[in-house]
C-alpha cells in the first residue's frame, strides 16, 4: 500500500512515508499545487528522482544504498596484512560456567582479510576490552602479528589500553595509555560510521568482510543440534515456539559448538572469493602463508597481551594508586618502587592482570619504555609491632646504603681534584690534508638568526644608498 507505515518507537531508521504525503512534501517545497489523486503517481515517477523518493520515504541509509558501493581488490595483499575484527552476539541462550542467569553470548572473532579465514576468536557476556585484547593474544600467538586491523570505532575497540588514545569522546586528554596496538606498531582502521536526520548513527557494516562469514555461523552455531531448545530467533519477531531459558547450553557445550563451526566454516570448499577461487579457506591459507614472512613477539611481549593498563600520576614518594580496585569496590591500594622516586609528577602506564591486583604491576614511562616492576604495598594492623619492625629494618638498610653510595661519591670527586691536575693534557688530535671544506651552519640554520641578518643587510642596503644620494 501507500500509507504511510506505523512508526516503531524503537526503529533506528526514520519513519516510512507513502507517496501522498510524500508528494505533498516536495510539492511544498517547490510551490506546486498539489494534483489530485489519479494523478499522483504519474507526476510522482514524471518530475520525481528516484533517489528523493526513496530518501523521503526510507530515510538518509536507504538513499545511500540506491547507488553502487565501492569494490575494493585484495590482489596486493599477502596474509596478515590485515585483519578483520568484529564481534557478534549470538541467538542462543549460553549457562554461564558458575552458575547463573542464562545469557547470549558475544564472540569476537578475527579474520585474515586476504584469504577470509578466521584465525581466532574469543566469547564472553558481553563486548569488552579483556574480550578483544585476549582474542588478539590468541591471534599472535598462534599465526603472527598483523600489519594492520580492520574494525569499528565501538567503545571496546578504542579503550585505552587496547587501541589507545582512550575513548572516541576523550581523545585530547592528557592521560592518554599507548595501547597494545601502539606498542606493537599495528595500524589501526575504523570503518565509517552513518546518521540518519535525527541523529541515530549505524556502522558501515558491509566494510567489514568478517560480517559476511556471521550469516554461516548463524545457521552452523545457533541452529546446531545440539542446541535445540536454546535458540532465540533473530529478531522480536522471530521468536520460536520453544523460545525460553530452561533449555539454555552449558558453556562448555556452547563454546565446543563454535569451535566446531569455525572448522567447518573455514574448510568448506567452493568459495568464490577474489583469493580462494574455488578452494577453501583453509587451502589459501596454508598455500600463502608458507611464502609469508610473519612477525613474532617474545614470551615477555606475549605476557603484555594478557595485562590490562591504566594511565597514573607518580605521587610523592613514589608511590601511585588505580582506579580498578576502587571499580571493583575494593580498597585503594598502594603500589611504590624506589625507581619512581625521580618520576613525581610524572604520568606514567601502569598494567596489571585485573584478576589479581595485589601482584606486582608492570610499571612503563609516556614513551612506553619499562621503567620497574612496582610492588603492592598491603595496609597492617594498627598496633601490629612485628610489621612496624620489619618496615623499620628496610627504611635503616635504605639509609644505610644511600649512606655508602653518598660517601662513595665524594670520595671519587676528592680523587678526581688530588689527581686531575698531575695527568698531563692529552694532545690535540692532528688534521689530515684538506681538500674540500664545507662550513658547518650554527645560528643561520635558526629562523629568527636569518630573519634578523637579513633584515640588517636590507637596512645596510637603504643606508648605503642614502649616502650615494647626497654625494
Amino acid at each position: 500500500g501507500y500509507g504511510p507505515a506505523p512508526r516503531d518507537r524503537n526503529a533506528h531508521a526514520e519513519p516510512v512515508v507513502g507517496c501522498r504525503e510524500t508528494v505533498r512534501r516536495v510539492a511544498a517545497t517547490r510551490g506546486w499545487r498539489v494534483p489530485p489523486a489519479q494523478t499522483f503517481l504519474r507526476r510522482l515517477r514524471a518530475e520525481v528522482p528516484a533517489a528523493e523518493v526513496v530518501r523521503a520515504r526510507e530515510g538518509r541509509l536507504a538513499a545511500l544504498a540506491a547507488r553502487p558501493f565501492q569494490v575494493r581488490t585484495v590482489e596486493g595483499l599477502a596474509p596478515l596484512d590485515i585483519a578483520c575484527g568484529d564481534g557478534y552476539r549470538h541467538n542462543l541462550f549460553v549457562r554461564p560456567a558458575g552458575g547463573g542467569r542464562p545469557f547470549r553470548p558475544v564472540t569476537w572473532f578475527w579474520q585474515d582479510v586476504r584469504t577470509r579465514r578466521l584465525l581466532a576468536w574469543r566469547s564472553g557476556p558481553t563486548e569488552s576490552a579483556d574480550l578483544l585484547r585476549l582474542a588478539f593474544r590468541d591471534l599472535v600467538t598462534a599465526h603472527g602479528v598483523p600489519g594492520a586491523v580492520l574494525q569499528d570505532n565501538t567503545r571496546a575497540a578504542s579503550a585505552k589500553w587496547f587501541g589507545g588514545g582512550g575513548p572516541r569522546w576523550r581523545r585530547d586528554r592528557d592521560d592518554t595509555v599507548p595501547g597494545i596496538l601502539d606498542l606493537l606498531g599495528v595500524r589501526v582502521i575504523h570503518t565509517g560510521v552513518e546518521r540518519e536526520a535525527n541523529g541515530r548513527a549505524r556502522g558501515r557494516g558491509w566494510a567489514k568482510p568478517v560480517e559476511r562469514a556471521f550469516r554461516d555461523l548463524g545457521e552452523s552455531v545457533d541452529r546446531h543440534p545440539r542446541a535445540a531448545g536454546a535458540f532465540t530467533g533473530r529478531s522480536p519477531v522471530d521468536k520460536p515456539a520453544n523460545y525460553d531459558e530452561s533449555g539454555a547450553l552449558d558453556w562448555d557445550v556452547f563454546l565446543a559448538v563454535l569451535a566446531d563451526g569455525v572448522r567447518a566454516h573455514n574448510a568448506r570448499p567452493g568459495r568464490r572469493t577474489e583469493a580462494a577461487d574455488g578452494r577453501s579457506f583453509d587451502e589459501v591459507w596454508e598455500a600463502e602463508i608458507a611464502t609469508t614472512p610473519v612477525r613474532r613477539l617474545t614470551r615477555a611481549q606475549e605476557a603484555l597481551l594478557l595485562l590490562a593498563a591504566e594511565s597514573t600520576r607518580i605521587r610523592p614518594g613514589g608511590l601511585f594508586r588505580l582506579r580498578a580496585d576502587r571499580a571493583a569496590g575494593l580498597p585503594r591500594n598502594d603500589y611504590w618502587h624506589e625507581a619512581l622516586a625521580g618520576l613525581v609528577g610524572r604520568r606514567v602506564t601502569a598494567r596489571f592482570d585485573p584478576r589479581d591486583l595485589h601482584a606486582g604491576v608492570e610499571v612503563f614511562d609516556a614513551k612506553g619504555r619499562w621503567v620497574c616492576r612496582a610492588e603492592c604495598r598491603l595496609p597492617v594492623g594498627f598496633a601490629d609491632a612485628d610489621a612496624a619492625r620489619t618496615h623499620a629494618r628496610e627504611r635503616r638498610a635504605r639509609q644505610r646504603g644511600l649512606d655508602r653510595a653518598d660517601a662513595a661519591r665524594e670520595r671519587m670527586a676528592d680523587l678526581l681534584d688530588g689527581h686531575g691536575a698531575a695527568l698531563p693534557a692529552p694532545a690535540p688530535p692532528e688534521r689530515g690534508p684538506r681538500r674540500v671544506v664545507r662550513m658547518t651552519p650554527q645560528e643561520a640554520a635558526r629562523p629568527d638568526v636569518a630573519r634578523r641578518r637579513a633584515l640588517e643587510d636590507k637596512l645596510a642596503l637603504g643606508l648605503r644608498r642614502t649616502a650615494e644620494d647626497r654625494q
